[in-house]
């Protein structure tokens, strides 16, 4: 007699390709909603005309590096960050998805970092395309300032993984992680950021306006008053934070039961 067929060996190590690709692909058709497709570009259309505004009203470069680093940067981009990696893990808890996830044969650490980069994945997306019609319209109203966008980009890069890390922290921390995240910022980017000692450091927008006036630019617009420090350091501090971002995360999401967890805000 035959006997029955064996069935196949699970593997002993998880496809981490392949689970980013499934995560990845139930994260887009959420964001590929239409009704989150249509409140993305109203957003974005909202922004560049209010940016077409400031700008034809100035019609200065200074305007323009004003507008796009310290609002635009300094500001909207931490938030953006904050709303969407701060609610990553919180999000499926309360949906009662993430039991789901968690049955899957992935460590809870693979896990959050598997949403980490699915999440900033979209950010990068969504934030690249918000830059580009920004500096469209710098261009389109006279301004030189393609020359910055290169650097703008590399940093844009750089400020998303380090925030959206801080964020993703944040939300295993407590579920009130706006707040965390509000206080924060108040706390360390704006003030220990300004602080003429050591102390700003510790401040990730003071190593990101250290990479951003690398461009001679935008430096003698703001007077070299924004930083003067080099670039090597600015960059080794970014990625550690991130990294440190990310250990943290991953270390509260392996301790912590957020099973029907309150999306709280």
């Amino acid at each position: 007699m035959n006997s029955a067929p064996k069935p196949a060996a699970m593997p002993d190590t998880p496809d981490l390709f392949a689970a980013f690709r499934g995560l990845w692909r139930l994260l887009w058709r959420r964001q590929l909603v239409w009704r989150r497709l249509l409140m993305h570009a109203l957003a974005m259309v909202s922004f560049t005309l209010i940016t077409l505004l400031v700008l034809a009203k100035a019609n200065d470069v200074r305007a323009f590096y004003g507008w796009v680093v310290v609002f635009y940067f300094l500001m909207l981009m931490p938030l953006g960050c904050l709303t969407l990696c701060g609610a990553m893990i919180r999000e499926e808890a309360a949906a009662n998805t993430l039991c789901f996830f968690t049955t899957r044969p992935l460590k809870r650490s693979e896990m959050f970092l598997l949403f980490y980069f699915g999440h900033i994945a979209w950010l990068q997306l969504v934030f690249l395309l918000q830059t580009l019609l920004l500096f469209a319209v710098g261009a389109g109203v006279g301004l030189s300032v393609a020359g910055f966008l290169p650097v703008f980009l590399i940093c844009q890069f750089l400020g998303l993984m380090a925030w959206g890390a801080l964020s993703a922290m944040l939300g295993m921390l407590h579920a009130r992680y706006i707040v965390l995240g509000l206080v924060y910022g108040l706390v360390v980017e704006v003030g220990i950021a300004n602080i003429p000692t050591n102390l700003k450091a510790l401040s990730l927008s003071h190593h990101l306006r250290t990479l951003l006036v690398q461009h001679e630019g935008l430096n003698a617009v703001f007077d070299n008053r924004l930083s003067t420090e080099g670039w090597g350091l600015s960059i080794l501090c970014l990625g550690v934070a991130t990294v440190l971002f990310l250990v943290a995360g991953a270390a509260l999401f392996t301790w912590r039961e957020l099973s029907n967890a309150p999306a709280e805000r």
